[in-house]
């Protein structure tokens, strides 16, 4: 396995991915889908391949525990968007991309960074905390707007 380089992809079935993923990636990035999108990065990002797929890890546990409150957040609001009784663990991925993607664009706009891409989850993250006091306080009516916004890439035709 290379972090990234080109290395020849590895045949796996799912059950040996995600044991050899949970494996090699004790600390995952909650917002992986988000960074895989290529929408957003982040400074405690660690990048890796596993079989031929793109992976991200978390240098920080701390942090790591910020992100995941706020996505858990996020998508708690959500519930009422998409119609959802109850969430306990990722949304269908389409849905998951938006809530992350949206999330945090919106956190960005939030803050008055006017970018289209979220340059570093970490510190918007951080920024907003600073500002709001706690994950709690953030104006998820706000937020939940850039969610509902967020469009996610079209699916390809097959021909």
């Amino acid at each position: 396995m290379s972090s990234c380089g080109s290395t020849p992809s590895l045949k796996m079935d799912e059950d040996e991915y995600r044991k050899t993923y949970q494996q090699i990636n004790e600390t995952r990035c909650v917002f992986e889908k988000a960074l895989c999108s290529l929408r957003c990065a982040c400074s405690k990002s660690r990048l890796f391949r596993l079989a031929d797929r793109t992976c991200y890890g978390c240098h920080s546990s701390t942090d790591q525990i910020q992100c995941t409150t706020l996505l858990n957040h996020l998508r708690n609001q959500t519930r009422f968007v998409f119609k959802i009784n109850e969430i306990d663990g990722p949304l269908p991925h389409n849905k998951e991309i938006r809530v992350q993607n949206g999330g945090l664009s919106g956190l960005q706009k939030l803050l008055g960074i006017e970018q289209q891409n979220v340059g570093d989850v970490q510190m918007v993250i951080s920024r907003a905390i600073n500002e709001f006091g706690s994950i709690d306080q953030l104006p998820f009516d706000v937020l939940m707007q850039s969610v509902m916004a967020y469009k996610t890439r079209p699916k390809k035709q097959r021909k």
